[in-house]
C-alpha cells in the first residue's frame, strides 16, 4: 500500500464527514416533519373515534394529518373551525 492509496483513503473518509455533515440537518428536520404528521394522523384518528358517535368527524388525509401534526392542538382547533364553518 503506498503513499498515494493511503492519501485517497484519508480524502474519501474526509469527504464522507463534510457530506454527512452538509445532509444530516436538512434529513433530520424532514423526519421530524413526518413523525409531527404521523402523529397528527393517529391524533386526528382518536379524535374521530371519540366524535364519530354524534355525527362529526375530520378526513384523515395527508394535509389534514400534517395540519394537526406541525401545529399540534391549534391545528386541531383550525380543522375544526374549517369544518364547521365551511362544512368541508
Amino acid at each position: 500500500m503506498g503513499i498515494g492509496e493511503i492519501a485517497a483513503y484519508v480524502l474519501a473518509a474526509i469527504m464522507m464527514i463534510i457530506l454527512c455533515r452538509i445532509f444530516i440537518k436538512p434529513l433530520k428536520t424532514v423526519l421530524i416533519l413526518i413523525l409531527n404528521s404521523v402523529l397528527g394522523g393517529i391524533g386526528l384518528y382518536i379524535f374521530n373515534l371519540i366524535f364519530a358517535s354524534i355525527g362529526f368527524s375530520i378526513g384523515i388525509n395527508p394535509v389534514t394529518a400534517a395540519v394537526c401534526g406541525m401545529l399540534g392542538l391549534p391545528g386541531l382547533v383550525l380543522l375544526i373551525l374549517v369544518k364547521l364553518l365551511f362544512g368541508i
